[in-house]
């Protein structure tokens, strides 16, 4: 999809036919990215709830494996977890993905706005032609 982006400009002066095609084509990308950054939405909130499930657990384990230990200390040993430092990458690696696919969500948008103005501009414009 990223090279899709880097591909995609917006010509200065586009024919209506140019507009129709490059609008067509911009919100079959806003669709995609629109499912994309759903699924990633999910695989977040998954991925949240694993990790704080993990975390509770692995508190717990601590917890009654070292009964005399305080809760900085305890907390500190459910951190360092290679488990929950796992969980914990597979967070950040998924939320990452998901600021990406916004962001790409974004700059289609903002063509997709573009290009509906240039297209109104055309219609006026051809309407003064006209008359």
């Amino acid at each position: 999809m990223e090279n899709k982006t880097k591909e995609f400009i917006i010509s200065s002066n586009p024919s209506p036919a140019e507009i129709v095609e490059q609008l067509a084509y911009v919100t079959n990308t806003i669709a995609f990215l629109t499912e994309q950054i759903s699924k990633l939405k999910n695989i977040v909130a998954d991925a949240e709830d694993y990790y704080k499930q993990l975390c509770d657990e692995k508190y717990l384990m601590y917890s009654d494996e070292y009964p005399r230990t305080n809760q900085v200390k305890l907390k500190a040993l459910v951190n360092t977890d290679d488990d929950v430092v796992k969980a914990k990458s597979v967070l950040q690696e998924a939320k990452a993905k998901l600021v990406i696919a916004e962001g790409n969500y974004k700059s289609w948008d903002n063509r997709y706005i573009t290009l509906r103005k240039i297209g109104t501009l055309k219609t006026v414009e051809m309407q003064t032609i006209e008359r």
